[in-house]
C-alpha cells in the first residue's frame, strides 16, 4: 500500500543530534516528493534538556507542523525518560523506536527527589505499543563512538524498519555531513540497519 504520510515525534536531549536526524529524514522525504512540516522545540537543549521535533510528511499539503496527542504514528526517542514523556501521544497502533540510554535529572542525582522505582525499559514494553529498543552498550563498535552517533544508528534502524532505500538514505548522509565525518556516519548508519535486521528476523 502506498505511503500517504505519517506523523512522527523525534525526542531526546540536547547534544544527541535530534536536529541532524530530523534534517536527514526531511531531505530523504523531500527527495521522494513529499510535503513536509517540521517544528523543533529546543528549550534548554544546550544544557542537556529535552529536545522535541514534530515531523509530518504527506502526499498532500500539510497545514500545521504540530501533532496533537493521539495522532503520532512513530515515536523515535534517544532517551528513555523522553520516551515515557511522549508515549501518550501515540495512536493505538503507533510504533516506538527508542534507545535504552538514560540520563538522570540533576534533582535525582542530588537526591532532592527519587527516581522512578521501576526500570523504564519495562514500563515502555508494557505500554501496549509495538516497540523496538536499541541498547547502545550491546553494540559498541571500534570504528565509531556509538554513544555520540546514536542518531545515525537510529536512522539506519528506522530506514530498515520502514523498508526504505539504504542507498538513497546514505546519499543524503554523504551530502549533509562534513566530509571528515562521512565515513563514521555511514558506518553508524549501517550498524543501525544490521541491528534492525537481526531484531526484525527474531520478531
Amino acid at each position: 500500500m502506498q505511503d500517504t504520510g505519517k506523523n512522527i515525534i523525534i525526542a531526546g536531549l540536547g547534544g544527541q543530534g535530534i536536529l541532524l536526524f530530523s534534517n536527514l529524514l526531511s531531505k530523504y522525504y523531500m527527495n521522494l516528493g513529499y510535503e513536509l512540516k517540521i517544528s523543533d522545540v529546543i528549550g534548554l537543549g544546550q544544557r542537556g534538556g529535552g529536545v522535541e521535533s514534530h515531523f509530518r510528511y504527506s502526499n498532500k499539503p500539510v497545514l500545521s507542523p504540530f501533532i496533537k496527542a493521539g495522532d503520532v504514528d512513530y515515536l523515535i526517542s534517544f532517551e528513555q525518560t523522553e520516551t515515557l514523556r511522549y508515549l501518550h501521544c501515540l495512536k493505538d497502533d503507533g510504533v516506538v523506536l527508542t534507545s535504552t540510554f538514560e540520563l538522570s535529572t540533576s534533582s535525582v542525582n542530588t537526591r532532592l527527589e527519587k527516581d522512578m522505582p521501576e526500570c523504564k525499559t519495562e514500563i515502555i514494553k508494557r505500554s501496549g505499543k509495538k516497540t523496538f529498543i536499541v541498547d547502545p552498550d550491546e553494540h559498541k563498535n571500534p570504528d565509531f563512538d556509538i554513544s555520540k552517533m546514536m542518531n545515525v544508528v537510529m536512522l539506519g534502524y528506522y530506514a530498515e524498519l520502514r523498508g526504505y532505500s539504504h542507498d538513497d538514505m546514505i546519499q543524503v548522509v554523504k551530502e549533509s555531513v562534513p566530509a571528515k565525518f562521512v565515513e563514521g556516519n555511514i558506518k553508524a548508519y549501517q550498524k543501525g540497519t544490521e541491528i534492525a535486521c537481526a531484531e526484525l528476523a527474531v520478531k
